[in-house]
Parts: C-alpha cells; structure tokens; sequence
C-alpha cells in the first residue's frame, strides 16, 4: 500500500507542466497548511513568492524549538516537497495564521502559483490549540464562525492579486470546510475562475450553504473526500457526493491524511463506508436532532471554560500534564452554577441515550 511519501517518491520527478494537477497533490497542499511558515513567507497575497525549496531551507535552517512541528509528518512532508521536481520550485505566498483568543479563531492558509496560469489555495484545518478546537465546537450552532469569514476575506484577496489566474481551492478536515464556504460565498466575479474545490474529510455545516444558489452552482467543481471510518466529514448537514478513501489506520485515526492509500495519482477507494463509521454518524444525527443549537453553544462555553481552566493552551499540553489539569477542571466544574452543571450531565446524557439507541440498546 502507498501513501503521500510514496507517491512524491514515484511522481515528484514529474512537473506540473507535463503532469497536471491531482486529488492527491490538493492533498499535500492541504497538509502543507499545517506548516508553520512565517516568516519565511509573505503574509499578504500580493507579497513577493518564495520558492518553495528557498523556503524549506530556511525552514529546517531554524532551531527545531522554534519550529512549532506539532506532527513531524509535516516537516517530513516538506522535506520530501523540497526535493522534488515537481514541488520544488513552486511559489509559495500568502502564509497566514492568525490565532485569535478574543475572537475565538485559529486559521490558517498559504498559497501555490501553478504552472498554466493556475493558483491552488490551501487552508490549514484544526491545530492543536483550544481556540481552534473551541471554534469547532462553534461551528454546531454558528454560522459563520470567524474563521469562515477570515476565509472568505483571504480567498477574495488572492483572486484579487493574480486577477488572470484560473483558482484551486482544498484543505484538510476543517480546511475543507473553509474551502468549500469561502468558494461558495466567494461571489459571482471570483466563483467562475474557480476550476475546483477539493474538501478533504471537512465537516458540514449548521445553516443554508449546501442548498444555496451559490453551492449548486459549484456542486460539480467541490470533490469530497473520506476515510471508511470518517466521522468529521458527515458532521452537520454535508452532501453525500464523496467518495471513500482506503486507510491504513483505524476507527478515528483514518482522519490522519497521511494514512490514505494511494495508487497512481489518485486515492485507493472502496464503495462502502466501515460499520463503525455508519454508527458514529447515526449517533451524531440522532445527538444534533435532540439538542437546540441554544442548547449546543451553552454546552460548549461550559465545557471549554472548564478545559481551559487547566491553563493549558493546548490539547497536547492539557493531556500531557493530565494529573494537575484534572484538578484545575474539577474545581472549575464545582464553582459552575448549578443550572450550567446541569445542562453539561444531561447533555452528555443525551450523547449517550444516542449512542445507546443507535446500537441497538435501551435508554434509561
């Protein structure tokens, strides 16, 4: 079985010019995103390019401390990008994240010049910060979350700066989701340059996108993608034009890009879903269908004020000092008013009755 490294390693001697653009290299421009690259690149879409092995030189010439590599598939994924043919000298543009606490956004994006007049923007899903994992959370009963908005904003300015340029627009998990809102919602004068859309397991949404004139329009240009045990991609309403990726891992893990299958340019597919993905989605529905978006965002303030109450700023920190988190969020939950600690039992509550019920058990 193959995967992203294996088909840099068969294909990366091929340049765009004569190989033209796949479902996997969206893919690996969407897990790129992750990368921290500021600095090395501009942040506005009409600053000067960098190629892309000028930038992953500078990019490994910084201490590994500063690197921020929360998964070092992304530093292997750019390493392997850099020695390439076909990455190499890509120009690279528009690195922006944005962490934003008081608004409750992390976003991310970074854009590719391609040859024929193309360009391919790229927009970073969740990281491992609260924020981003808080504005997840959001997007149950909220739309649109500031980062959809950001999303929209960014798309608009690279249209903007390479006006003669036919676009490309993906991302991984939650990228794809600002893919697909920021091209849908684009407008008339970009929307029609927008050769494709590529939404790499992203989830859905909460309001009226996917029956707008606007995503209809687009419908045919937006390709989804999913791991056999996906369950981030059928949350909230999503289309069922996708289709279903092998994977190496298992159950929730398949969510990981770097475990699809890849074979030739494109992904290895399979026409059925895992019994466990269909479960988990069920139980999802049945959840969401039980509980008021009023409901949803009460529950989410109260769980992520007591999360952050661990004075971790990250889910990798707050598990890695588990013992002293615990404590911090069990006195955060003992000085919730009652009513709140209320709302966070039977909420959980109604996560399991759904769970319970979808397999086929009886609920108390």
């Amino acid at each position: 079985m193959s995967n992203l490294f294996d088909y840099l390693t068969w294909r990366g001697d091929l340049t765009f010019g004569n190989a033209s653009l796949t479902p996997v290299d969206a893919l690996i421009f969407s897990m790129l995103a992750y990368s921290d690259l500021g600095g090395l690149v501009p942040s506005s879409p009409r600053g000067e390019p960098v190629r892309l092995c000028e930038v992953a030189k500078a990019y490994f010439a910084r201490p590994s401390v500063e690197r921020k590599a929360v998964d070092l598939n992304h530093e292997r994924l750019l390493r392997a990008l850099a020695a390439s043919a076909r990455f190499s000298n890509l120009r690279v543009f528009g690195a922006k994240k944005i962490l934003d606490r008081a608004d409750g956004m992390q976003f991310g994006a970074v854009s590719f010049l391609l040859p024929g007049q193309n360009v391919f923007v790229a927009f970073e899903g969740t990281d491992d910060t609260l924020v981003g994992w808080r504005e997840d959370f959001r997007m149950s009963y909220e739309c649109p979350v500031p980062a959809q908005l950001t999303a929209v904003e960014y798309l608009r300015e690279v249209a903007a700066a390479y006006p003669l340029r036919r676009i490309f627009v993906g991302g991984h998990s939650k990228g794809g989701n600002l893919a697909m809102f920021s091209a849908v919602h684009s407008g008339d004068h970009i929307r029609y340059r927008i050769r494709a859309v590529y939404n790499n397991d992203g989830p859905g949404f909460c309001d009226s996108t996917l029956a707008s004139a606007a995503y209809l329009e687009l419908r045919d240009r937006i390709y989804t993608y999913l791991p056999q045990s996906s369950i981030v991609a059928v949350l909230l309403e999503h289309d069922t034009n996708y289709k279903i990726v092998e994977s190496t891992n298992k159950g929730l893990l398949q969510h990981d890009g770097y475990s699809w299958q890849v074979e030739g340019p494109d992904f290895v597919y399979t026409k059925e879903r895992t019994a466990f993905g269909k479960r988990t989605e069920a139980v999802i529905e049945r959840f969401v269908s039980a509980t008021s978006p009023e409901r949803r965002r009460r529950f989410c303030e109260a769980l992520f004020g007591i999360l952050e109450a661990s004075e971790h700023d990250t889910v990798s920190g707050l598990i890695s000092g588990k013992r002293q988190s615990l404590k911090s969020m069990m006195s955060a939950y003992a000085d919730l008013p009652e009513e709140v600690r209320t709302l966070l039992v039977e909420t959980l509550g109604v996560l399991g009755d759904s769970h319970r019920a979808v397999n086929g058990k009886k609920t108390s």
